[in-house]
């Protein structure tokens, strides 16, 4: 993080403090609650979310070359596997003879090979068809175009992100991360974190919800009040943009108490930065560690979500367990009380009570990246 990056947040809590508000933009704006409840909306935006680069797993999972990890995301079968060069290459776990899944779910080191369940068409680990039982009965196959379908994939902070389209192969996944990755990967322990405490769990709520939650700290004194609204000041959130990513500032109370001066400013100390890589995932940076949370819609009324906590080593004592597992607790308990707010919009909307949702001009970030999100689907070439 630079000296500039550090005093300029400074100036930016230190004039959000003194007028009594954090940023804000524009007028209130309303939402119409079918953008929360359309199934078919749904469905693209889930093809949406396939064409942008999607945190999939921990780099550390995947420690040595030969290691292997199959997953489901996004509806999507994926493999990654560690290459000799030390680089991971991701594919569609789809067998290109008869369309089989080629590995199980789970994971393992060491691999050689891959073999399909069902006709033993071999794969070598960097994807290439390596074996035909009975290969004369197929006199036309292109033994070189028929290897496992890469996907593209890239290594940052500690994640394995990768976009499930492929025919966005040949994309680089870095530059839709943007400047705000490289950012986020300057802090302290972020450039290689290593991953813990994986889970995932599911929301009876569409996953925008969630995403609205996450730009505004207008809530916190009244949806956090048994868990973390003491530490933050209120309603006093500090934006940037970077194209459709970005970056939050929620500025803590131990910054108008302590009056900090702005030579040897740390912002960490004094607030937590989350980073939102669009469409779906935040990175909340904490004084020594990180929380991310990715979302995975399962349709218009129910969103799985993967949390990963990002640590700068994994924990050598039990000393160093409790305390991570401790931090998870606090994480979880709060997102929590979102979580369950959530439900009880998502809850609420067939009701009539509504026919949209009202967003003030300090929660500005909400509506801006819905319209972000419809102009991108716009773009979304038709299905198949």
């Amino acid at each position: 993080m630079t000296d500039e990056f550090a005093t300029e947040l400074h100036r930016r809590a230190t004039a959000a403090l003194k007028a009594g508000r954090g940023d804000a933009s524009g007028q209130s704006e309303r939402i119409p609650i079918g953008q929360y409840t359309d199934e078919a909306m749904a469905r693209q935006e889930l093809r949406l979310l396939r064409r942008y680069p999607q945190p999939v797993a921990a780099s550390a999972s995947l420690g040595l070359p030969g290691a292997w990890l199959s997953l489901n995301h996004l509806g999507t079968p994926l493999l990654l596997v560690r290459q000799e060069n030390g680089q991971i290459q991701a594919f569609l776990n789809v067998c290109r003879h008869r369309g089989a899944r080629v590995v199980a779910e789970g994971s393992g080191s060491g691999a050689h090979a891959f073999v399909c369940p069902y006709h033993a068409w071999t794969y070598r680990p960097d994807g290439a068809l390596r074996g035909v039982p009975e290969s004369f009965g197929f006199p036309s196959l292109q033994q070189e175009e028929s290897g496992l379908r890469r996907l593209a994939a890239t290594e940052r902070a500690g994640l394995v992100w990768v976009m499930l389209d492929p025919l966005l192969s040949g994309s680089d996944p870095d530059a839709h991360l943007g400047s705000l990755m490289t950012h986020l990967e300057s802090l302290a322990g972020l450039r290689n974190p290593v991953g813990f405490a994986p889970r995932s769990y599911e929301i009876e709520a569409n996953w925008k919800l969630l995403i609205d939650g996450s730009f505004e700290a207008y809530h916190f004194k009244v949806a956090h009040r048994e868990t973390i609204a003491h530490m933050f000041e209120n309603n006093t959130q500090i934006i940037d943009e970077q194209d459709l990513n970005r970056r939050l500032y929620l500025v803590k109370s131990n910054f108008s108490r302590d009056e900090p001066g702005a030579d040897g400013f740390e912002p960490r100390r004094y607030g937590n930065l989350l980073y939102f890589f669009f469409p779906s995932t935040t990175i909340l940076v904490q004084p020594d560690h990180a929380q991310l949370s990715s979302l995975e819609p399962l349709g218009a009324h129910r969103t799985r979500v993967h949390e990963i906590t990002l640590i700068p080593e994994a924990p050598a004592t039990d000393k160093a367990l409790a305390y991570w597992e401790a931090n998870v607790a606090l994480y979880r308990r709060t997102l929590e009380e979102d979580y369950a707010l959530s439900e009880s919009i998502q809850a609420g909307f067939a009701s009539g009570a509504n026919d949209a949702l009202t967003f003030g001009t300090f929660e500005y970030s909400a509506p801006r990246f819905h319209a972000q999100l419809r102009q991108q689907m716009a773009a979304v070439p038709p299905a198949h």
